[in-house]
């Protein structure tokens, strides 16, 4: 009797104090855990683990019992640590000895960080506006795997699982972007005939308004954002309108500029402020669409009257200077630019003379003359924005209205008579290079 009590002891002590041999692991517990993501499989095998695994020093509630037993033990072991308040994580961990090291491998494999949408603008391009798609993070939901395989491991279940991911969603998408990238207008002037300065002065004011966001209900000022024309600021002296007159102004060419800009932001619907006109009508746009802007006394000003960003993009070239008005989509909503002319007074034409040899170096003879003034026709111009949606004019909106003077013309000839009255001299100056004005 005595010797029964002493084996079963023995078995006791070697059953809750000495580790389970490698051998009778492999015949008690071959156990398995499958996990996939994406079609790809991640195995973890009790059996390769146990070797490398250290022992717990948890408590001695704990450490009493042989965590390599028989299946059914261990499960009742899982359950009495989950009971007695230890996470699941750790007596998962417990239980099947380096599972930790395998998740925070497949985490490391999966990871993706959240990255923001990009936008790369180039402004030279037919297409402005590049958008690299933002990128949805991804992450093991460590909680949420551990609670899954806590279950299936009570319910004595197959140990096979699709591993929980959880999304981090970046800020700023691509639908972000492309909310507020899209043409509303595109709208170009001529420049061949300007001359360098002319040109310079028109491609240091696109310049100026290149990329230039406007937010909604924000009003834009050409002035501003332009700055003062002075040499100081780079621009040159050109032909400027002053007072009917062409003269000699520092920025000559602005004004051209200003213009493109107010065309392309009737054509994109949006709410012009203040627009003004020359006091002279100017070649290089339809009469009564010039906006004449002088800093400090006339502007070019609009509102954003959109739910997005306004981005203004412009383009110089030795013949052309360009802009284009991208924001929200305009959906079947097209404009169109339209303009009566009426009370049309025909210029006259004033005959003088140089007989006190003002203009001798231009002209000489009585049948030489050249136009000190261009005239001009008087008229009254009404500008309109013609709004069309799905094709069928929807308003005809009077945008503003214009009165021009009539100007004469200013003619001189000369006074010197010639010897051979049959033969012009080769001094005659063209009428058509003297009288030619370049755009102002």
């Amino acid at each position: 009797m005595k010797k029964s009590v002493l084996l079963c002891a023995v078995f006791i002590f070697l059953t809750f104090a000495v580790p389970i041999s490698v051998n009778s692991v492999f015949a008690l517990n071959n156990e398995r855990i499958e996990f996939t993501y994406n079609g790809r499989v991640f195995n973890y095998e009790l059996s390769e683990n146990i070797k490398t695994s250290e022992r717990f020093d948890l408590n001695y509630e704990i450490n009493k019992y042989n965590r390599f037993s028989t299946k059914e033990e261990r499960i009742k072991l899982f359950k009495y640590m989950l009971d007695i308040g230890f996470d699941k994580s750790v007596a998962l961990e417990y239980i099947f000895p380096n599972l930790d090291n395998l998740i925070t491998k497949i985490e490391k494999n999966m990871f993706i960080s959240p990255k923001d949408a990009e936008l790369n603008i180039n402004s030279n391009r037919e297409k402005v506006f590049n958008i690299k798609s933002e990128v949805v993070g991804i992450s093991l939901d460590r909680e949420k795997l551990y609670d899954d395989l806590a279950k299936k491991f009570l319910a004595n279940e197959i140990l096979s699982l699709e591993l929980p991911i959880k999304k981090t969603y970046p800020k700023i998408t691509r639908e972000y972007y492309e909310r507020f990238t899209n043409l509303r207008a595109d709208f170009s002037t001529d420049i061949s005939r300007s001359n360098a300065d002319r040109k310079h002065n028109v491609k240091t004011a696109l310049n100026s308004l290149n990329k230039l966001v406007i937010l909604p209900n924000e009003t834009f000022s050409f002035n501003k954002t332009t700055g003062r024309r002075t040499k100081e600021n780079g621009y040159r002296t050109a032909k400027i309108i002053v007072n009917n007159e062409y003269v000699d102004g520092v920025g000559g060419g602005v004004c051209q500029v200003s213009t493109t800009l107010y065309n392309a932001l009737l054509l994109a619907g949006l709410d012009v402020r203040e627009a003004n006109k020359h006091s002279k009508q100017v070649s290089y746009v339809r009469y009564g669409f010039d906006a004449m802007v002088n800093y400090g006394s006339s502007d070019l000003k609009f509102y954003n009257n959109t739910n997005e960003k306004i981005t203004i993009i412009t383009n110089y070239s030795p013949t052309h200077a360009r802009v284009r008005i991208y924001g929200e989509k305009m959906g079947d909503v097209k404009y169109k630019l339209t303009n009566e002319i009426s009370d049309i007074v025909e210029p006259d034409e004033e005959i003088r003379y140089d007989e006190a040899g003002e203009y001798a170096d231009r002209i000489l003879y009585d049948d030489e003359y050249f136009y000190l003034k261009r005239g001009s026709r008087g008229m009254k111009i009404k500008s309109y924005r013609d709004e069309y949606k799905d094709g069928k004019l929807i308003e005809h909106k009077l945008i503003r209205t214009d009165r021009y003077n009539v100007e004469n013309a200013v003619k001189i000839y000369g006074t010197k008579k010639r010897t051979d009255s049959g033969a012009q001299s080769s001094e005659i100056i063209d009428l058509i290079k003297l009288t030619s004005v370049k755009y102002m």
